[in-house]
C-alpha cells in the first residue's frame, strides 16, 4: 500500500516539476504619523505563486497570480493584488491576457513617504480583461500596446535604453468614462551606483513633474503636484541585522498642500 501512495505522489509531483514553479511572499509593516498629530500603522501580506513553461522552441506560456491580505477596521481581507494572468510568446513578443498591470512610464521614486496629490502611473491601470502585446523584437527598444476588451481604452508604451541612459513615452487613449487622456514621458541615467528619473505627466486632472535620485538605499525625490511643491526621501537597509529578506526603510516627506510625514516601514520577502 506505501509503494502505491508513493508511485501517486511521485505521478502528482512529476507534472508541475516538468515548468518553473515559484511561490513566495512578502510582508509589510509601517507606521508614519498619517499626515496628523496621531501615528498610524498599516501592514499587509502578499502571497505569490507563478509557473512557466517552455518548448525547445523557446515558446513559452506563464500564469501567475498574488493575493494580498491586509487588516481593515478589524477585520482581514483578501483582494487580488498583483497580475493575475497568462502570458503566451517567445523572447521577442508576448501576449498577456486577463488582470495584468500595463508599463509605467511617470516615476515617483521611492515613495513610501510621499503625500499631497497622485498622478496615475498607469492611467489605464492592473483591470480584468485587458490583452497586452510586449515586442522587444529589436535590442535596447521596448514596445507595449494594451487595451481592453470591455471599452474602447487605448495605451502605447515605448522605451529606449542605449548605455545607462534611458527614454520612454507613454500614450493613453481613455474611453468615455473610464480613465484619462494623457501624455507622459520619462528620461532615465545611471552613473555607477546613482540612479536618475525626470519624469511629467500630462494629464486630465493636471500636471506633474517629479525629478528623483538614488544612491546606495537612499531615495530623494522633488515634485511638482499642480503647482503643489513637494520633496520626499527615504533610506532603506536591506538585509538588516543579517537577516535575508528583511528591509528597514525611515524616511519623510511634506508638501505645500498637505502635513509632514515621518515615519518607518519593515519589508521582509520570502
Amino acid at each position: 500500500m506505501k509503494k502505491i501512495i508513493a508511485l501517486a505522489v511521485a505521478a502528482a509531483v512529476s507534472v508541475p516539476a516538468m515548468a518553473d514553479l515559484t511561490i513566495g511572499g512578502s510582508a509589510r509593516y509601517q507606521i508614519d504619523n498619517g499626515n496628523t498629530n496621531d501615528n498610524v500603522s498599516t501592514n499587509r501580506v502578499l502571497l505569490s505563486v507563478s509557473g512557466k513553461s517552455t518548448a525547445e522552441s523557446g515558446l513559452y506560456v506563464a500564469a501567475g497570480a498574488t493575493l494580498q491580505i491586509a487588516a481593515n477596521d478589524g477585520a482581514n481581507n483578501a483582494v487580488t493584488d498583483g497580475n493575475n494572468n497568462i502570458t503566451i510568446g517567445n523572447a521577442m513578443a508576448n501576449v498577456a491576457l486577463g488582470h495584468t498591470e500595463t508599463a509605467g512610464v511617470y516615476s515617483k521614486g521611492a515613495d513610501q513617504f510621499r503625500v499631497g496629490t497622485t498622478p496615475q502611473e498607469r492611467v489605464q491601470g492592473r483591470e480584468d480583461g485587458l490583452v497586452v502585446l510586449n515586442v522587444t523584437a529589436v535590442e535596447g527598444l521596448t514596445a507595449q500596446l494594451s487595451g481592453n476588451v470591455d471599452n474602447s481604452a487605448t495605451r502605447i508604451v515605448l522605451g529606449y535604453n542605449f548605455g545607462g541612459f534611458g527614454l520612454s513615452a507613454g500614450i493613453d487613449n481613455a474611453d468615455a468614462g473610464v480613465g484619462e487622456d494623457a501624455v507622459q514621458i520619462k528620461a532615465t541615467a545611471s552613473l555607477g551606483d546613482i540612479a536618475i528619473a525626470l519624469s511629467h505627466a500630462d494629464q486630465d486632472s493636471g500636471d506633474w513633474t517629479n525629478l528623483n535620485a538614488s544612491y546606495m538605499g537612499l531615495g530623494v525625490a522633488v515634485e511638482d503636484q499642480n503647482g503643489d511643491q513637494a520633496v520626499y526621501g527615504s533610506y532603506g537597509i536591506a538585509n538588516a541585522g543579517g537577516l535575508e529578506g528583511l528591509t528597514v526603510t525611515v524616511g519623510a516627506g511634506s508638501a505645500d498642500s498637505a502635513d509632514s510625514k515621518y515615519g518607518v516601514r519593515l519589508d521582509y520577502a520570502f
